[in-house]
């Protein structure tokens, strides 16, 4: 599994040839990011184990929504949002698959 420290840079390599001094105040956000992406990491093997929905084997009409089918498009979307946000600031374009999300949709 990929650690913060690792997507961190992963991500700060997206924005390469930006200004120091524009990077260094956005730095924050790309941290804010980096966790995110390695909590979606989390909560996508939470969800490779447990599925997304708990169903009543004897009966499939009774089924459960499993807290993580909740947390995870919440966390997606946060992830996405700061990473175009950052974009944004920083002026580059961003290409869905520097992204990083291709496996969770």
């Amino acid at each position: 599994m990929m650690e913060i420290g690792e997507e961190y840079e992963r991500i700060k390599k997206l924005f390469d040839g930006v200004d120091d001094n524009q990077l260094a105040l956005v730095d924050g956000a790309i941290a804010e990011a980096a966790r995110l992406r390695v909590e979606l990491d989390r909560l996508h093997e939470i969800v490779d184990k447990t599925g997304l929905v708990k169903i009543d084997p004897n009966n499939p009409l009774r089924q459960k929504e499993l807290p993580v089918s909740r947390m995870l498009p919440k966390v997606r979307a946060n992830y996405t949002n700061i990473i175009f946000k950052l974009a944004g600031i920083l002026g580059r374009s961003v290409e869905d698959e520097d992204l990083g999300l291709d496996e969770y949709e």
